[in-house]
C-alpha cells in the first residue's frame, strides 16, 4: 500500500489554522470612543488658590462601555484663572485620563475645567471657591474729611475685609480705636457681613483741632487708617497774649501793641474772626482798630494804642461774633520807661550840681521814653583806659553814666567832655558812658543858670549824638569836608518842616570847622544858631533841644517823644537873639571824650571795636 505524501498531510492542517484565524478576524469589531465621564465627584468646594484634594480624571469607553485606551484628551481651565498640572495626555489601558491635579484660581465663585477627547461630549468639573484667610482691610469710606471737633463726623469709617487677593471675606471681627485727637467710637466691634464689610457704629471727634485718626484693625489683617480734619468750632473766648500791664508815655505809642488770640470752647485757635479794640475812658487812640484773626493761629493785634493822660489806661477788646466775652489791657502811664543812672565819682559835685543833672536827666527822658537794652557787665575798675572808673559786675537798665567834676584846663577852656564808653551789641547803643566837667568853670555856669544847659549838650552825646552816627551807620555823610551833613529820616523830615528860608544844602548840616571833639560832631553853628547841640553855647537866652535834634536820637534808634522838644525854629526870626540883649557864647570846644569803645555782647562778653583817636593809625 502506498504512503501519503507529507505535502498531502499538512496541507489540510494548514488550511483549518487559517480559516480559524480568518472566522476570528472577521468576528471582533475594533474599540471607538463614544462616552466621557468623571470618575469621581465633578463638583467641589475649596479656598481660592488651593490645590484640591480629588484629581480630576476622566475614563473614556466605547459603546461597550469598555475603556478605550490611547484616547488623547485635553484638559483646559475655562473659568477662574487657574491650572492644572496636565493639559494633554491619553488614557491608561482602563481608559483614565488624569489632569494631575487643579489648582484653583484667585478669583472667588465659580470656577470651571474641561476634559475633551475627539468623538466624546466634554466632561465640566465644577469647584465653588471661597474667599482665603483675612490679609487686609481696605478703606472703603470715612477718610480724609472734614469735621469740627466735639461733634460726630458725617461719614462713619467702613472697611472691607480681603484676603491674599482681594476677595471680600465675611464673619471677620474688625476692631475700630481712635489713635490720635482724643475723640471717641461708639460700636467698636463689628463683624464684616457677606460682602465682606464692617463700619464703626460712629465716632465723635475730640476737642484738638487739626489731624485727628482711627485705625481698623483684625487678627492677621493689614490695619487701615483713617484721617478727619478737625476744624475749630464757634468762637468763645478772647484771649489776652501781648501788651497787658505795660508801663508808657502819654501821647507816645506803647511799645507793645496788644494782641488777642480767639479760641473755641476747647482752646482751639479760630481764624476770620472780626476783633475791634476801643480804648477806654481817657485811653488815647488806636490804629487799627478792627482786625480780624489771623486764620493759622487765631491773633489778632492792634495797629498801635497811643494812650492819653489817665493815670491807668484800658484797651477793651470785643467782638461781633460773641456779644457777651470781652478782654481788657490796661496800661499805666509813666514820665518815661529810659533809664539814667548817674553816678558821681570824686568831690566836687556839690547840690547844686547834682541838681543840675537830676533835671538833665529829667529831660532827657521826657525825650527818650522807651527802654532800650539790658546788659551784663563785668569789668575791673579802670576799664576803657580810664583809671578812675570803678570796677562794674551788673545788670545795667539802659545807660550808666559815671560822672566827675575835676581839673581840666582852668576856666573857659573845655567845660566838659563826655562820650560812650560801652555799647550793647544788639542794640548798638549806650550802655556806660563818661561825663567829666571842669571844677574851675562849675560856679560860673551856675551863675549864668547854663549848667543845665552844658549837661544836657554832653548827656547828649552820650547817647550817640555826634558819637555813633557813623558807628556801624552810614548817617553823616562828608566827614571833613565843608558839606558834611546827617542823612537820617527823622531828623531831616524835621529839619526840613523847621527849616524855610536859611538853609537849602544837602541833608541836616553838620558842624565843618573845629577840631577833631568839635567838628563832625554838632548841628553847624551857621545853619542852626542857638540850637543846644552846636559847638557854641549862648547865654542870655534860651538853648533850645529842638526836635532836629530828637529826631537824630530816632534816627539811632531811640524811641523818642518829639512833642517833648523845645520850640525852635531855623527861620530867621527866632535864630536872631532878642532885642537888646547882648550875644554872648561859651566854646564848648573839643568836648567828645577821645576814650575807646566797646561792644557788650548779649552773654557779657566784651570786644574793643573802636580804639581812642590817639591809639588809631
Amino acid at each position: 500500500m502506498t504512503r501519503p505524501s507529507i505535502l498531502s498531510r499538512v496541507t489540510p492542517i494548514v488550511g483549518m489554522l487559517l480559516g480559524a484565524t480568518l472566522f476570528a478576524a472577521c468576528g471582533s469589531d475594533p474599540q471607538v470612543p463614544s462616552a466621557a465621564e468623571a470618575t469621581g465627584s465633578s463638583t467641589t468646594a475649596a479656598p481660592v488658590a488651593s490645590v484640591l484634594a480629588q484629581i480630576p480624571t476622566v475614563r473614556i469607553t466605547d459603546a461597550k462601555g469598555k475603556g478605550v485606551r490611547n484616547v488623547l484628551v485635553r484638559w483646559r481651565v475655562t473659568t477662574g484663572g487657574g491650572r492644572v498640572v496636565n493639559d494633554s495626555v491619553r488614557t491608561s489601558g482602563s481608559g483614565e485620563a488624569s489632569s494631575g491635579g487643579w489648582t484653583l484660581g484667585p478669583t472667588a465663585g465659580t470656577q470651571t475645567l474641561t476634559a475633551t477627547a475627539d468623538g466624546v461630549p466634554t466632561v465640566t468639573f465644577t469647584a465653588n471657591a471661597s474667599a482665603g484667610p483675612v490679609a487686609t482691610l481696605t478703606r472703603l469710606a470715612g477718610d480724609a474729611q472734614e469735621g469740627v471737633v466735639g461733634t460726630a463726623v458725617t461719614t462713619r469709617p467702613s472697611v472691607r475685609a480681603e484676603d491674599l487677593y482681594g476677595n471680600p471675606v465675611s464673619n471677620v471681627q474688625v476692631t475700630f480705636a481712635v489713635t490720635a485727637g482724643g475723640g471717641t467710637a461708639t460700636g467698636d466691634v463689628q463683624t464684616s457681613d457677606a460682602n465682606g464689610i464692617a463700619t464703626v457704629g460712629g465716632w465723635t471727634l475730640g476737642p484738638q483741632a487739626g489731624q485727628q485718626l482711627m485705625r481698623a484693625t483684625a487678627l492677621g489683617a493689614t490695619a487701615a487708617a483713617f484721617s478727619v480734619t478737625a476744624r475749630p468750632g464757634p468762637p468763645a473766648q478772647i484771649v489776652k497774649i501781648a501788651g497787658d500791664n505795660q508801663q508808657t508815655i502819654s501821647g507816645v505809642p506803647v511799645n507793645t501793641p496788644p494782641g488777642v488770640r480767639v479760641v473755641d470752647a476747647f482752646a482751639n485757635p479760630v481764624g476770620n474772626v472780626p476783633v475791634t479794640f476801643t480804648p477806654g475812658p481817657n485811653s488815647g487812640t488806636v490804629t487799627g482798630a478792627t482786625v480780624l484773626t489771623d486764620p493759622a493761629n487765631g491773633t489778632a493785634f492792634v495797629g498801635s494804642w497811643t494812650p492819653g493822660n489817665a493815670a491807668t489806661q484800658t484797651l477793651v477788646v470785643t467782638s461781633t461774633l460773641m456779644p457777651n466775652v470781652s478782654a481788657t489791657f490796661t496800661a499805666t502811664v509813666t514820665q518815661s520807661l529810659f533809664d539814667v543812672d548817674v553816678r558821681f565819682i570824686g568831690e566836687g559835685a556839690s547840690t547844686a550840681v547834682r541838681n543840675a543833672f537830676t533835671a538833665a536827666v529829667a529831660k532827657w527822658r521826657s525825650i527818650i521814653v522807651g527802654h532800650v537794652h539790658n546788659t551784663i557787665v563785668s569789668r575791673a575798675a579802670g576799664f576803657c583806659n580810664e583809671p578812675w572808673l570803678p570796677a562794674m559786675n551788673e545788670t545795667v537798665n539802659d545807660v550808666v553814666i559815671f560822672a566827675r567834676i575835676v581839673d581840666i584846663d582852668g576856666p573857659l577852656g573845655v567845660l566838659g567832655q563826655a562820650g560812650p564808653c560801652l555799647f550793647n551789641t544788639s542794640t548798638r547803643l549806650t550802655s556806660v558812658g563818661i561825663m567829666e566837667f571842669d571844677i574851675a568853670d562849675m560856679q560860673l555856669l551856675l551863675d549864668r543858670g547854663q549848667l543845665q544847659d552844658v549837661i544836657l549838650h554832653e548827656m547828649g552825646h552820650v547817647f550817640g549824638i555826634g558819637t555813633l552816627w557813623n558807628f556801624q551807620r552810614s548817617l553823616l555823610i562828608g566827614a571833613q569836608t565843608d558839606t558834611s551833613h546827617f542823612v537820617g529820616t527823622s531828623a531831616r523830615q524835621q529839619f526840613n518842616a523847621l527849616n524855610t528860608v536859611s538853609y537849602s544844602g544837602p541833608g541836616v548840616p553838620v558842624a565843618n570847622v573845629g577840631g577833631a571833639g568839635s567838628r563832625d560832631s554838632h548841628w553847624r553853628e551857621s545853619v542852626f544858631g542857638r540850637e543846644l547841640m552846636t559847638p557854641s553855647l549862648n547865654s542870655n537866652v534860651a538853648n533850645p533841644l529842638s526836635r532836629i535834634t530828637v529826631g537824630s536820637l530816632q534816627d539811632l534808634g531811640y524811641q523818642v517823644n518829639l512833642a517833648a522838644a523845645d520850640v525852635y525854629s531855623v527861620t530867621a526870626p527866632i535864630y536872631a537873639f532878642p532885642f537888646g540883649v547882648s550875644q554872648q557864647t561859651i566854646e564848648l570846644g573839643s568836648d567828645i571824650k577821645d576814650i575807646p569803645l566797646y561792644g557788650v555782647h548779649p552773654n557779657g562778653r566784651v570786644e574793643l571795636v573802636r580804639p581812642a583817636r590817639r591809639e588809631r593809625r
